[in-house]
Parts: structure tokens; C-alpha cells; sequence
């Protein structure tokens, strides 16, 4: 075979080396080696189905190893299929198939690529009659691929998916299609491959390193490493333009590719993650032991996993933070999340209690695989008491609430360490009612690390009202500590309000005002009562686990 390495498959792709091997043995190998297949009697595959998240790069591996090999290809895609008259589509199916075997008696290898092919040939329960016509035609078309491989050129079926399980189950089988293969997010090394291929052409400063913009774009995948390069590339071309800058050629900054990060996000994640506050660990006021406790829980297991797999340590599956409302809860999950550069996804009780049965865990099972898929990922659970409440807590009334909550709460259970292992996921969650949580997650191996969160003392209640007021044009009679010192019981949530009272304050006063005095927090303080009491302390006091690190 004379082109076999006319082109290498890798001057067009980047990574996917175990879709690309196995694309090889179907098309290439069989010409290559037919002769010695045909003195042991054996048979080669002819049929291979690569499944995975859109934009992996599925369609351009196939078309990759058909100019690699010099095969003939002919395509068939859900538009071709969809005829308005009987009869057409499998007409058209079988024009196809005949005219890649005429291609393939002429001692080339022919190769049939059928993309989406979950929506040409689905599951045929209750399904309409045209399409179980299609699926029909096409089990009888492959099966008559194997009738005599002696005689027959050499043909293979390639078809590609995003949603395998919606394949009709009489394909997936060997004799049909033999091989399944996923074509994954691409790792950290298969990002820079990827990023060093579309940016070839592209002139980038000597300053700018792949290797880390790569491990910063947790859940990218091909198209969207691609879509960044162009994005980036545009960027440079227009800072350049609105220098006046004619004649040389544009190199790419980091600045560059760190605004068209903030453009062009995963797709993965679309419609599952939402956007929310970027918060650092400096905006937080106090609690600096918590802290601590978890950047060893989140930020480490990523930032150095090579560590833990040094001295063989498994990362921590989940972070439970307990204690009063307005503490900076959730605060302290997406400062978690910015640190560790991961995705984060949010899931609320509202969200996944549903009228309809099934909608919620199917949700939340959703969730977790987008999350797989974008990991490292934190997954973060507000009033998590909601999503997973006591099992039996209602006297064995089976009312609608309760029952949703069971199965939430055991959907919660599987995905965490059952069946689906949530491999690369951190799941963080926040409750005032820890007590109310079931018990099965609240053992090491599911919730491994419990923090209590607790109202500020007097050295964070200061911290806290720095951090609102740097802002602010204080006067010189203001004394953070002593307003620190007069805000007993006051959680992070109240001095925020106090900080924006007390500007409020001096509006009132005068609308051309730019400072704020100490009178202007009294009059807030006098204004402002705290949230918490002192036998609400003594009630989470009571209530509140013994933490675990």
C-alpha cells in the first residue's frame, strides 16, 4: 500500500492515542496483513463505534486516518438519512454501501462513516416505524459485510456518538460493531499537544508557557482548544491595531490568552454551571485554621496529585461545613474553587426537587458526569440537609417530599463511592442543620472532613470589616476595632450590611459626601440588630460535630 504514510494522522490531530491505534487496526492493518490473516483463517473487524463528549474530536480522527491511509470515504449523516418519502432513506443506504464496496474492489481499503448515529438509528422500542426500517436495513447491510471475507474488498463501518446508550442495543455487538471506543476530554499533556497544534502558525512570546494554560483549562476539549487559539489570535490583532502597529507579525502574550480564556469557556459545562462571584481566600475575614484545612482538602489532592500518588494517599471525596447562617459558608467553597483553578458546579434543593418522578436524579446523575468530564471539578451543594435528609425522619409517611428525598439522597450515595465512582470530584456541601443530614453520608469515605463554621470572634469581625471598607474613604475618628468589639454575635453577613448602612448613613447626611465617619456606623449600629443570639450559639454549639481533618 503505497500511502500508508503518505500523511501522518498526527500533523491533523493531537492526542486520542488509543481511538487513533484502534482506528488504524480497523482500516489500515487488515490491507497491510490480510495475507497472513487469511492462512490462520481469522477474520478482521469491521465494524468500530467511538463514543464520547461532543467536540473531542471523534469525526476528525476518522477523517485523519482515512487521508493517512489513502481510503476512500464515504459519509452518510443524519441530514442525508432524513428522507420525506418511504423508502428513500434505506434506498440511500444501500447506494452507499454499494458504492464504497465498488471503491473498495479497486485494492484500496473503503471506509463508511455514519455521524450521530443515535439519531439514525435509535432504539427501536417505541419508536416510529420509519426509523426501525432504518435500523433494519442497516443490521442487514452489515451482516452482509461478513458473508465471504475472502472474496468481499475491504470495507469497515465507522460511526460516531454522543450518546451511545441511545444506540439501538442490536449494533452493539461483535460481528456488527466490534470495538467501542470513548474518545475523552483530553488530559493536561493532550491540552498543550492540542494547543501546540492549532497554534503552529501563530507567533507566540517567548513568555508564554502551553504547558500551564493547558493545565488551567480543566474540561477543554478539542474544538474548544481550538476556538481559545483563534480567540487569542484575534485578541493580539486587536490590541495591535488599536496600537497602530503595521507591518510585523503579531506575537501572543499571556495576557492574550488569558482574556480569551474569560471568552471561550468549556462546552461541557454549558448549561450546568453557572456563573458566580470569583472570591479569594483574602476576601474572607478570620478563620484562618479553616481555612487551612481546606486548601490541604481541595487545593492539594490538585495542585500536587503526584504527591499523593507518591505516597499512595486517596484524595478526600467530601467536605461537610456546618454551622449559623451568614458565616461565609459558601463563600469559603467558591474561594476553594478559584484557588484550585477546578470547575465548579452548584445544585441547590429548589433545582432538583421536582414534580415530575425521575427529573431530580436525573439531574443530579447528569451533574456528576459533566463533572467527571471536566475534572478536576467541585461539586457543591447548598443546604445540603434538603438533598439528603434523614431516611425514616417523618415516621414512615410516605408523602411526596419525603419520597423525593430518599431517592435524591440514595441517587447522592451511588454517585459519590457506589457504582459510579466519582473519580476526580471534590463534593463540598453547606447546611445549617447538620443533624438533620443522613447518617450514611456523614462517615469517612463520603464526607471525610466535617469543619464547623463558626460566627467571627473579635480578630475576624476586625478582618472582616477591613476587607468591606477598603473601598471606603474612612475618616481618621474611625476605629475598625472598637466597631469589631461593639458587634458581638454580628456574622460576616451583618457587618457587610453594617459597612453598607453606615455609607448609606452618610448619604443620607449629605449626597456629595466622600468619607465615611465613626458617627455614620453608629448610627448603623443603632439601626442594625445581629442575626444571631446567644442561645442560638448554645443550640449549634450543642448541635455541632465533632470535626474531622
Amino acid at each position: 500500500m503505497e500511502n500508508v504514510t503518505m500523511k501522518r494522522a498526527e500533523d491533523s490531530i493531537a492526542g486520542n492515542k488509543r481511538a487513533l491505534e484502534a482506528l488504524r487496526k480497523l482500516i489500515i492493518y487488515p490491507f497491510l496483513y490480510g495475507h497472513i490473516s487469511q492462512k490462520l483463517g481469522l477474520k478482521w473487524p469491521r465494524g468500530l463505534l467511538l463514543y464520547g463528549p461532543p467536540g473531542t474530536g471523534k469525526t476528525s480522527l476518522v477523517e485523519a486516518v482515512v487521508l493517512e491511509s489513502g481510503a476512500h470515504l464515504t459519509a452518510i449523516s443524519t441530514s442525508s438519512m432524513h428522507r420525506a418519502h418511504v423508502g428513500e432513506s434505506e434506498k440511500f443506504l444501500r447506494e452507499s454501501f454499494a458504492e464504497a464496496y465498488s471503491y473498495g474492489s479497486s485494492g484500496k481499503p473503503s471506509v463508511i462513516f455514519i455521524d450521530e448515529i443515535d439519531a439514525i438509528c435509535p432504539r427501536r422500542d417505541n419508536r416510529k416505524e420509519h426509523e426501525s426500517r432504518i435500523v433494519g436495513q442497516l443490521l442487514t447491510l452489515m451482516d452482509g459485510s461478513k458473508i465471504s471475507s475472502k472474496s468481499l474488498p475491504h470495507v469497515v463501518v465507522v460511526a460516531s456518538t454522543n450518546r451511545v446508550d441511545a444506540i439501538d442495543p442490536a449494533l452493539r455487538r461483535p460481528g456488527r460493531f466490534d470495538t467501542e471506543i470513548e474518545v475523552s476530554v483530553p488530559t493536561p499533556d493532550e491540552r498543550r499537544m492540542i494547543l501546540e497544534l492549532y497554534s503552529r502558525n501563530l507567533k507566540i512570546d517567548q513568555k508564554v508557557d502551553l504547558q500551564v494554560i493547558a493545565q488551567s483549562c480543566n474540561g477543554y476539549v478539542g474544538a474548544d482548544l481550538e476556538a481559545l487559539c483563534r480567540e487569542a489570535a484575534r485578541l493580539a490583532y486587536r490590541r495591535a491595531s488599536n496600537r497602530a502597529i503595521t507591518g510585523e507579525v503579531v506575537s501572543l502574550k499571556m495576557e492574550d490568552w488569558e482574556d480569551a480564556k474569560s471568552e471561550v469557556g468549556p462546552s461541557i459545562t454549558r448549561g450546568v454551571t453557572k456563573e458566580y462571584s470569583k472570591v479569594s481566600w483574602d476576601e474572607i475575614g478570620g478563620l484562618k485554621d479553616l481555612k487551612k484545612k481546606l486548601q490541604q482538602a481541595v487545593e492539594w489532592p490538585i495542585k500536587h496529585p503526584h504527591a499523593f500518588a507518591r505516597l499512595g494517599i486517596s484524595p478526600l471525596r467530601g467536605v461537610l461545613l456546618h454551622g449559623p447562617p451568614g458565616c461565609s459558608k459558601t463563600s469559603l467553597a467558591k474561594a476553594a474553587a478559584n484557588a484550585a483553578q477546578a470547575s465548579f458546579f452548584s445544585l441547590s434543593g429548589a433545582e432538583l426537587y421536582s414534580k415530575y418522578v425521575g427529573e431530580g436524579e436525573a439531574l443530579l446523575r447528569r451533574t456528576f458526569l459533566k463533572a467527571r468530564l471536566a475534572a478536576p471539578s467541585i461539586l457543591f451543594f447548598d443546604e445540603a440537609d434538603a438533598i439528603a435528609p434523614k431516611r425514616g425522619s417523618h415516621d414512615g409517611n410516605s408523602s411526596g417530599n419525603v419520597t423525593i428525598g430518599e431517592r435524591l439522597l440514595s441517587t447522592l450515595l451511588t454517585e459519590m463511592d457506589g457504582l459510579e465512582l466519582a473519580t476526580g470530584i471534590i463534593v463540598l456541601a453547606a447546611t445549617n442543620r447538620p443533624h438533620a443530614i443522613d447518617a450514611a453520608l456523614l462517615r469517612p469515605g463520603r464526607f471525610d472532613l466535617v469543619l464547623y463554621v463558626p460566627p467571627p470572634d473579635i480578630d475576624g469581625r476586625c478582618e472582616i470589616l477591613r476587607i468591606h471598607t477598603r473601598r471606603m474613604n474612612l475618616g481618621a475618628d474611625v476605629d475598625l476595632t472598637q466597631i469589631a468589639d461593639k458587634t458581638d454575635l454580628f456574622t460576616g453577613a451583618d457587618l457587610q450590611g453594617l459597612c453598607r448602612e453606615a455609607g448609606m448613613a452618610a448619604l443620607r447626611e449629605d449626597i456629595t459626601a466622600d468619607t465615611v465617619h465613626d458617627r455614620h456606623f453608629q448610627t448603623a449600629l443603632d439601626s442594625l440588630r445581629p442575626s444571631l443570639t446567644r442561645s442560638m450559639i448554645e443550640e449549634y454549639s450543642q448541635l455541632k460535630l465533632h470535626d474531622r481533618a
